[in-house]
């Protein structure tokens, strides 16, 4: 609970002053504090063993939203997208700056707060909750080719907008600056309405797929626009926010608010939209997709190849993964891709995990054109094979197998 609360209970219980309760809640060594991200200069207080339960991190994302809300945003991108999520799509699912503002934090020192605290981990370009947080996380596959699928979708959605006339034929740009914020896409538009005083308008986007998408999840679109729509002289945009699915309460805000929704389904054919559907699903679950129905990505990967060809040359490679665990999950118990452990409070990922009648493969998956670097093999031969020698041992159920 927050410092706050905690005090209003001492308070009550030994009948003392509030400041006198607050003091004694701020030196209190027993009580562990996450400080500097809350109004009032309150913390986020909890005791060691709570770090190990399963709600520690809905609670502490809670008291963002509740008492630190321009930081929750960064925290709930991270927990929409299982966890990890590299720095120019995380820029554009916050409302912080990413130049100099006035009145803001910048994006920068924001990541570096928490970074700080311990709260983020950064791997560039990737930012990740640290392992102390127990949450369902996205697989490194998952995470790569989810966000190649969306970067393709951003290209076909660039081609739309281009060809029907809404932007300036070579004004498109991806990942773009625009009122010193981040967007997933920017366009020069001319259409009639929007040119103000001789001006051209923009139309701007942003893209969520692959997860559930909740009123809250939208926030962070709205306050973006509502920042550059309270410059002096602001040009007039068209703001648009690509899903591929969305809760009626989400819908019904963003419309509300003015904003355009672009369903997949809608923009580029329902049967293409269905297809990523699958496949992002099949990406989030996929060791059990493949023991069950190991032929189900494959059929969809050629089911892809009939709308969208460059997509599918673009994700070969993550899938690579894939095809090494569908190999083994002919003749394996159980097939896991992407397993996470931790040891010594770092994070170290399994490619592949299968798990036969009498051993353990753990397999280390590259797909390059390029020959793999020393700094790699030594890598996995120094840090990885240790870790992961550690984790076996102690798996009373796999002591009889071999690995």
């Amino acid at each position: 609970m927050m410092s706050s609360e905690v005090a209003r209970h001492l308070e009550i219980v030994e009948s003392i002053p509030n400041n006198t309760a607050s003091q004694k809640v701020s030196r209190c060594g027993d009580i562990q504090k996450i400080k500097g991200f809350y109004t009032s200069n309150q913390s986020f207080c909890f005791l060691k063993e709570h770090e190990n339960s399963g709600d520690f991190y809905n609670q502490f994302i809670q008291s963002l939203f509740d008492n630190g809300r321009k930081y929750w945003y960064s925290i709930n991108a991270l927990k929409l997208h299982g966890g990890i999520l590299n720095q120019r799509f995380l820029e554009c699912y916050t409302n912080y700056p990413i130049k100099e503002l006035k009145g803001h934090l910048p994006f920068s020192k924001i990541m570096q707060k928490f970074v700080i605290e311990g709260i983020l981990v950064y791997n560039g370009p990737y930012y990740s909750l640290a392992p102390k947080f127990e949450i369902d996380r996205n697989s490194s596959v998952a995470h790569r080719t989810i966000e190649m699928i969306k970067e393709n979708i951003l290209f076909s959605f660039e081609s739309l907008v281009k060809n029907t006339g809404i932007i300036s034929f070579n004004s498109g740009e991806k990942f773009a600056e625009y009122g010193k914020f981040r967007w997933a896409f920017k366009g020069v538009s001319n259409i009639t309405g929007l040119i103000q005083n001789g001006k051209s308008g923009f139309l701007l986007a942003d893209i969520i797929i692959g997860t559930p998408i909740y009123e809250n999840d939208v926030l962070f679109f709205l306050e973006k626009l509502g920042h550059i729509q309270n410059y002096k002289n602001a040009p007039r945009i068209i703001p648009f926010l690509i899903v591929d699915d969305l809760d009626k309460k989400a819908l019904s805000l963003l419309k509300q608010k003015g904003i355009v929704v672009g369903f997949i389904g809608e923009l580029f054919g329902q049967k293409y939209a269905e297809t990523i559907k699958e496949l992002v699903a099949i990406l989030m679950n996929a060791g059990a997709s493949l023991k069950q129905n190991p032929d189900k990505y494959l059929d969809l990967i050629k089911e892809l190849k009939k709308y969208n060809e460059g997509l599918i040359n673009n994700i070969r490679g993550a899938l690579f993964e894939y095809m090494v665990g569908h190999i083994h999950s002919v003749d394996s118990q159980s097939i896991d891709i992407g397993r996470e452990i931790i040891d010594n409070k770092f994070r170290h990922e399994m490619d592949i995990l299968a798990i036969y009648s009498n051993k353990i493969v753990i397999a280390e998956c590259k797909a390059k054109k390029s020959k793999v670097d020393l700094d790699t093999i030594n890598k996995w031969i120094e840090v990885k094979i240790p870790a992961f020698k550690i984790w076996f041992d102690k798996q009373e159920t796999y002591k009889k197998k071999d690995s």
